[in-house]
């Protein structure tokens, strides 16, 4: 049986999604970035989501988001099947002889990664923002053209979107949304974070363009990235392993360590729960237990969701 997925309402998680055999069809441009923000808005304000930060790449997306009410996998589910249904019309529009049937791998579901403490939420704010950098794509964050939020966004200001011509009937015609700063680090002080993150990134940026040179290696530029063919892929196999994980703690060894066996804890009760379950006896699953509860209505004990995100607000 597959690993058993948890839900921590107020836990905070990293949210990856990638393409179909990591297909460029993100690739930055007005259409694609219009239907990506009005999909993220929309998932998020049907369920409940606080945004704290995002950056869409050529074939992945990453999001830092804070799931108040345990709703992270249906915010995921909304966000890819209107971006899916969304960008397969505009392609078919776009391109009415390329065949394109799916947009997303269908070979693993979405990665979510509980961050337990702050550390683990301000490196993964940063590993979202600086993505495009890492890769080589542009020199700085903001220079990116794909869809991304800023630090600066979260003095509170409403972001809108229009909705995009492609799929969506009945909806709002505009949507505002805000992108909030994570109460992991927030401290009262909006300016002092948002200057506070802008130095690490700046920081992280220099690393990256220190190795670059001296590997020899020049950055792609906006001119080149947005010339991309969205039905190209990458030259490079994607690495293997454990790229997925399902919680970090940032550099503290001992939260994670505390996190991975909560999380060992809880994959075992669910499996003496369901081996129990499939003889037709009745069973109580862990709390945290999504899937059964939601199909089935199972019993699940009490979830210590302070347990789990206490490390990330004290």
């Amino acid at each position: 049986m597959s690993q058993p997925r948890m839900s921590i309402p107020g836990g905070t998680y990293l949210v990856t999604r990638t393409t179909v055999l990591s297909l460029f069809l993100l690739v930055p441009s007005e259409e694609v970035n219009q239907i990506l923000q009005y999909c993220f808005a929309w998932a998020a304000r049907r369920n409940g989501i606080l945004i704290h930060a995002i950056s869409v790449q050529i074939n992945h997306y990453h999001a830092v988001v804070t799931d108040p009410d345990g709703k992270l996998s249906e915010f995921v589910q909304e966000l890819n099947r209107c971006a899916a249904r969304c960008l397969l019309e505009y392609y078919r529009d776009r391109f009415p002889r390329r065949r394109l049937e799916s947009l997303w791998t269908s070979s693993q579901s979405f990665g979510a990664t509980l961050l337990v403490n702050a550390n683990a939420v301000l490196d993964k704010i940063l590993y979202t923002l600086i993505n495009p950098v890492k890769d080589g794509m542009v020199l700085d964050y903001r220079e990116w053209p794909g869809f991304s939020t800023y630090p600066s966004d979260w003095r509170g200001g409403v972001r809108r979107v229009r909705r995009p011509s492609y799929y969506f009937k009945g909806t709002p015609e505009e949507l505002e949304y805000q992108v909030d700063p994570p109460a992991q680090l927030d401290r009262g002080d909006v300016e002092g974070l948002i200057a506070d993150v802008e130095s690490h990134i700046r920081e992280r940026q220099s690393e990256f363009a220190a190795t670059f040179a001296a590997e020899g290696r020049p950055f792609r530029g906006v001119e080149a990235v947005l010339a991309v063919d969205p039905f190209d892929s990458p030259s490079t196999l994607r690495p293997v392993g454990d790229i997925n994980p399902q919680v970090a703690a940032g550099a503290d060894s001992e939260a994670l360590k505390l996190a991975i066996g909560a999380l060992r804890a809880f994959r075992s009760a669910y499996r003496e729960a369901w081996q129990l379950f499939k003889k037709g006896v009745e069973a109580v699953f862990p709390g945290g237990t999504l899937l059964l509860r939601k199909r089935f209505g199972v019993q699940c004990g009490p979830l210590d969701a302070v347990y789990w995100c206490q490390l990330a607000v004290t």
